[in-house]
């Protein structure tokens, strides 16, 4: 399991794509505990991207 914030947005984003919910859980399990204000926009850019086909 990646350990940087960033590695963590890259393979939850990919686990959303994949519709992985469990690895999903178990990544935003890990992020909460290493993210910053910044790692969760980031990811909430990475999703919105995701969805509008980015």
């Amino acid at each position: 399991m990646p350990e940087e914030p960033a590695q963590l947005v890259d393979a939850i984003a990919a686990a959303v794509r994949n519709g992985d919910d469990l690895r999903i859980a178990l990544l935003l399990d890990r992020f909460r505990h290493v993210a910053e204000l910044s790692d969760l926009i980031r990811l909430r850019h990475r999703l919105i991207g995701a969805r509008h086909g980015a």
